[in-house]
């Protein structure tokens, strides 16, 4: 687990609660070989187990979140979107989904059904919207906002950062790694709240959250597939 990961599920715990677990050790234990028969004997009592191949259970393949239901969201989010990608990382990725009320419900309204750029965005933080039993755009960004700037002066509660967020358009197409010029814009200010997410200094992440309600628009760190 990377040190910039395990920061972002320690961040996602504390807003959502959800556990951090460390790695099982590798399932490599000692399986003696069957007993050896001697004299048509079989040895059960406490000595030594005849020396053979060692048996090595296969190890199971962990997602790259805690939550497997964020575990398959991600995955098929950062496959399938390479073009318009919806997240500028994996774990970033893993921290919105586990960061929010529901994960499991959040990974559920959000299936990446294709990789053309309208499905990838719906499929994303921006979609869906009033869609019964879902997290919807505005309740998921604000979600991570209040959860990552508890002490900016403006949009302190999430009721007033959903007011702002309902009233800005969302866009049919975003792009976590292209660079915005639009001053304000929704595009902007996701792409600042990512930033935030993954900003290990205080003092740095506390001046994005300032640049989240001017809506600077930021320089993306990752890049998009050609």
């Amino acid at each position: 687990m990377t040190t910039r990961f395990a920061a972002l599920c320690l961040f996602a715990a504390g807003v959502a609660g959800c556990q951090i677990i460390a790695p099982l050790p590798g399932a490599g234990g000692e399986g003696g070989s069957p007993p050896s028969l001697d004299g048509g004997e079989i040895d059960e009592g406490g000595g030594e187990a005849s020396q053979g191949t060692e048996v090595t259970p296969p190890a199971e393949e962990a997602g790259p979140c805690e939550v497997a239901a964020c575990s398959t969201h991600c995955a098929g989010s950062m496959d399938a979107c390479e073009v318009t990608p919806q997240y500028p990382s994996v774990e970033t990725c893993c921290a919105v989904c586990e960061a929010m009320p529901s994960p499991a419900e959040y990974a559920a309204c959000r299936p990446v059904g294709s990789g053309d750029p309208a499905g990838c965005t719906a499929g994303g933080v921006l979609g869906p919207e009033d869609a019964d039993g879902c997290i919807g755009r505005c309740e998921a960004a604000c979600t991570l906002y209040t959860a990552l700037c508890p002490d900016t002066l403006a949009l302190t509660s999430l009721d007033s950062c959903m007011l702002l967020c309902l009233a800005a358009g969302a866009p049919p197409i975003f792009n976590a790694c292209k660079p915005f010029k639009e001053e304000g814009s929704f595009e902007c200010r996701l792409q600042l709240i990512y930033s935030a997410l993954e900003e290990t200094d205080d003092a740095k992440r506390n001046q994005t959250c300032r640049d989240i309600v001017q809506g600077r628009c930021p320089k993306p760190e990752c890049e998009a597939e050609d």
